[in-house]
């Protein structure tokens, strides 16, 4: 796979994770074209394409981090409208909408905004454990935290979440019919496997 393959395969993932870091869609679309071309630089370090995925989100997640640092808080947040495709989601001869494909199954911004809420810390882990389903110790690595750091970032994160989600179906009056799961089914891209595991 060359690299215009491997950071296709994988972008509708980064924009997504970048999109809710930064919770603006110009930053995101930095965080995006940096992190790609830092990747594009160090190729030579990836060893296995079965590692491509958790070694792009590192580069992601360190350059978010970095920046994150460095300004000691995050851009003001704007709206982001499911039309705001640039020329770098240009794909396979057409653009695509990578929020109504991820989102195929939620059309309320209530639940995106779920995850925009968390803490930055705490965001982040749910974002690459449940969402992005990439392994504990790969979430270890990139951001390099001790296991029992992970597993209280993750478990207060998706009690957060929880809450957030349990307030949203209280609000919109289906509290019995929504499936509120620490494994965020319903914010998973479309074709993904689904998890049964229920908070």
């Amino acid at each position: 796979m060359d690299f215009k393959e491997l950071i296709e395969k994988h972008l509708d993932s980064l924009w997504f994770t970048a999109l809710r870091l930064t919770k603006n869609k110009e930053d995101a679309e930095d965080l995006v074209q940096e992190a790609s071309l830092k990747a594009y630089e160090n190729i030579g370090s990836l060893r296995s394409e079965n590692k491509a995925k958790a070694w792009l989100f590192k580069i992601l997640t360190n350059t978010f981090i970095n920046k994150y640092r460095k300004n000691k808080s995050l851009p003001e947040e704007v709206d982001v409208e499911p039309d705001f495709l640039e020329p770098i989601f240009y794909k396979n001869g057409h653009y695509f909408d990578m929020e109504k494909d991820m989102f195929s199954c939620v059309t309320d911004e209530d639940v995106k905004n779920a995850i925009d809420s968390l803490p930055i810390e705490f965001r982040t882990v749910v974002l690459l454990v449940d969402i992005e389903e990439l392994s504990y110790k790969d979430v270890e690595d990139i951001l390099k935290i001790s296991s029992g750091t992970l597993a209280s970032r993750l478990y207060r994160g998706r009690r957060l979440l929880r809450d957030a989600l349990y307030e949203y179906a209280k609000r919109e009056g289906f509290l019995s019919e929504i499936r509120i799961c620490t494994r965020t089914d319903s914010l998973r891209r479309r074709g993904g496997k689904e998890k049964k595991n229920e908070v």
